[in-house]
């Protein structure tokens, strides 16, 4: 923008979080602004990146919950696993995949993910 300079922008104010609210605030170390990542953006990476996982895919539905605390992700998945894959070693593959895509991606650490077996799938 012309005729305009960073150090002119006023700084964002932290928004509180009110009952029921499903964003999360990251605040930028750059001169003024804030970065927000929804919740269902860091539910949508996830459930794209199980899908990358070779033997597994996100159930239908709502397979993927995330809780965010500031830069900290905990994540509960639902999947599918292709008969006869070893349950454990996919759902290794796809833990390591999901922290590492969301991770990536969003810049927020992945403290913890819970996986539930679903189903096999032929």
């Amino acid at each position: 923008m012309p005729g305009t300079r960073t150090q002119d922008v006023p700084r964002q104010r932290e928004r509180s979080e009110g009952p029921g609210r499903h964003v999360r605030s990251e605040v930028a170390h750059g001169p003024g602004g804030r970065t927000d990542i929804a919740n269902a953006v860091i539910e949508k990476t996830a459930a794209r990146a199980v899908g990358e996982v070779e033997g597994a895919r996100a159930t239908r539905g709502r397979s993927v919950r995330a809780r965010v605390s500031g830069d900290i992700v905990l994540l509960r998945l639902r999947i599918a696993v292709d008969y006869p894959e070893p349950v454990r070693r996919i759902a290794a593959l796809v833990r390591s995949r999901v922290r590492d895509r969301v991770e990536h991606t969003t810049g927020k650490q992945v403290h913890h993910i819970d996986i539930e077996i679903a189903e096999t799938v032929r």
